[in-house]
């Protein structure tokens, strides 16, 4: 029992020395008050106990790495301590290929949530809707479940299927998906000309989508536009270089996005470079399951006045995640800091207001009756601003099939088009 005890003892001292040293605490003896090592210290006679009393035998790296894992998640919705695969599975989620279903997710009031099905994958396909809560994976219930696991279950081998219970608001009965996994092609950018008006969508921000927006803007170009809408509705973000690099493409100068953290030596304020695309009329639209790295992109459109923005209010996810690599292959996601926009608006919990809000058409009744963002996730962080600006405009939606959000905008930017000259 004595040599259980000092070998716990011997666990948690390293593992506070390792995590103080990686985030660079630096601890002095009036910051490491005598409150700080009880706490140790009980914990470590709870491990020990744990391990010399529980019922059945308990690895003490397990508890420990639960722990961790508790510690961190009780910070924010988007910091996580990750396991070795966990952190190889972030890795090549921001490739834009890998086995899954297509789902972006999020933890809301302990539950896990769907922020958006990704465009064309086969969560889409199946009918899979944000706002959804998924109560089962595979039979094994999310109550309680981090994040990371419940990621790691949705993805699995190629052309197995993954069963999925879902609860939705509205709905009486929980609803049964049973949806085969694929290789995730992540087609980061589309785009079509709209009898004169460009339409680019950029599904999510990975690898590559800087220059896919650019070619497809070229291609366009070459149609003679003469107005382009950008279609960020139901994007979950994604790199934040690519984000920074599509918003210089219509900024010619000024502040993109600043970042702040805790420390001086940690805030970051990102310039335009280069304007690249012609001066025209653009719309950008956005809704509740825009989030992150778009608010970035609909942020600084809307502040430098370069476009006109149509839709209903951002997610509001205006944290900034840093991957910490730790020994053995594990790794630390800490949210270490907040984006601001070019005016210096904080987007966390308050998204980006449209200067035009459409809600989307009723085409049937709303199977959810309410919008997920940031504000309702557990422990997510404020901002300073006390309250979210009002639109300038708010347009009823109507009874109708069609795009009602995308028609607004295509007619916002007609309107411009023929007031440009004049300008």
């Amino acid at each position: 029992m004595k040599n259980r005890f000092l070998f716990a003892i011997g666990i948690i001292v390293s593992l506070v020395i390792i995590i103080c040293a990686i985030l660079s605490f630096r601890v002095t003896p009036t910051e490491a008050t005598s409150n700080q090592y009880n706490d140790l210290k009980m914990f470590s006679q709870v491990l020990a106990i744990v391990q010399s009393q529980y019922v059945d035998k308990a690895s003490p790296s397990e508890l420990i790495v639960n722990a961790t894992k508790g510690m961190v998640n009780s910070l924010d919705p988007h910091s996580a301590f990750m396991t070795p695969q966990e952190y190889k599975d972030l890795q090549v989620s921001t490739t834009g290929e890998f086995g899954g279903i297509g789902t972006s997710v999020t933890l809301k009031d302990g539950l896990i949530t769907v922020i958006t099905p990704i465009e064309g994958t086969p969560a889409y396909k199946a009918g899979i809707k944000a706002g959804d809560i998924i109560l089962q994976i595979n039979n094994k219930s999310t109550l309680g479940m981090s994040l990371d696991e419940a990621v790691k279950l949705l993805r699995g081998k190629v052309g197995t299927q993954v069963r999925l219970v879902i609860g939705r608001k509205n709905e009486k009965k929980p609803l049964i998906f049973n949806v085969k996994r694929e290789i995730i092609h992540i087609k980061s950018v589309d785009y079509k000309d709209l009898d004169g008006i460009g339409y680019i969508r950029i599904i999510q921000f990975q690898e590559g989508t800087i220059k896919a927006v650019n070619n497809a803007f070229t291609s366009l170009e070459k149609k003679g536009i003469k107005g382009l809408v950008i279609d960020l509705r139901d994007n979950p973000g994604g790199l934040l270089t690519e984000a920074i690099g599509v918003s210089n493409l219509f900024v010619n100068k000024g502040v993109i996005v600043s970042i702040k953290g805790r420390n001086k030596s940690d805030d970051q304020v990102f310039y335009a470079k280069d304007e690249k695309v012609p001066h025209m009329p653009i719309a950008v639209l956005i809704n509740s399951g825009t989030a992150s790295a778009a608010e970035i992109v609909a942020g600084c459109l809307k502040d430098h006045k370069t476009a006109v923005i149509v839709g209903t209010r951002s997610f509001g996810k205006g944290s900034v995640q840093s991957i910490i690599p730790l020994e053995d292959g594990y790794a630390l996601r800490l949210t270490t800091a907040k984006y601001y926009t070019p005016d210096g608006h904080s987007i966390q919990a308050v998204g980006i207001v449209p200067n035009v809000e459409v809600k989307p058409a009723k085409v049937e009744p709303e199977d959810f009756g309410y919008a997920l963002r940031e504000e309702n996730l557990i422990n997510h962080l404020t901002s300073n601003e006390t309250s979210y600006a009002k639109p300038q405009e708010v347009i009823q939606e109507p009874q109708t099939t069609q795009d009602f959000q995308l028609l607004t905008a295509i007619n916002i930017i007609k309107a411009q088009i023929a007031e440009w000259p004049k300008k």
